[in-house]
């Protein structure tokens, strides 16, 4: 099968930001008096989501969810700077944009777009999704559905990449094609279409 159009997770997908994420996340544990496991609390979030594990956290210390989301946040803003994106992305983005179109939907704030401009791949997204944009967050469709609306995306020509069992969800749920990047090697509890272990493994899928 050859897709056209391209749907991108960010973090973790495309750029190398998990490491920074479990510094923030790890330290807000710390700061609760809360022992960390690391392995296992990388694997929680990669297979989950951090909003999961803080609100797992909330219970345990009995502070709110939404302080120590704000927690997290703040410190993750201010250590994460330069993050790198994967090899190979730059080379399937160009390759896609060429006779298809690549777009980018991401829990991450309008900083997603400054580190894409950084790299000099802002340019090729036709739009850019963020947690400002008002939609629910993955694996509800709700995002996906309207990009494949509002730019008459034939459905069977794409695909949404992520390396998350909820990136897959919502794929699956908004009836499109799946790419797992399981740069990881860890097992999720959903079917993806396709599973790679490195982004230059997606071109073959994007044959013009």
């Amino acid at each position: 099968m050859s897709y056209q159009n391209a749907i991108w997770d960010f973090d973790g997908t495309l750029y190398d930001t998990y490491p920074v994420m479990m510094t923030a996340l790890s330290q807000v544990y710390r700061d609760h008096q809360v022992a960390v496991d690391q392995s296992h609390l990388y694997q929680a979030i990669k297979q989950n989501s951090i909003k999961r594990e803080l609100q797992m956290l909330a219970q345990q210390t009995n502070v709110s969810f939404e302080q120590l989301d704000r927690e997290y946040h703040e410190l993750e803003h201010q250590l994460q700077q330069t993050p790198q994106p994967y090899p190979g992305a730059a080379a399937i983005l160009k390759q896609i944009s060429a006779h298809g179109q690549n777009f980018l939907l991401t829990h991450r704030d309008d900083a997603a777009e400054k580190f894409l401009a950084a790299h000099g791949l802002a340019d090729y997204f036709t739009e850019i999704v963020t947690s400002q944009s008002g939609f629910a967050r993955k694996p509800a469709p709700d995002s996906l559905n309207d990009l494949c609306d509002r730019y008459q995306l034939d459905k069977t020509k794409t695909v949404m990449i992520g390396d998350r069992a909820l990136d897959i969800e919502a794929g699956i749920n908004a009836h499109v094609a799946t790419a797992y990047f399981d740069v990881d090697r860890l097992p999720i509890t959903v079917q993806p279409t396709i599973t790679i272990t490195q982004l230059s493994a997606l071109g073959k899928y994007f044959l013009n």
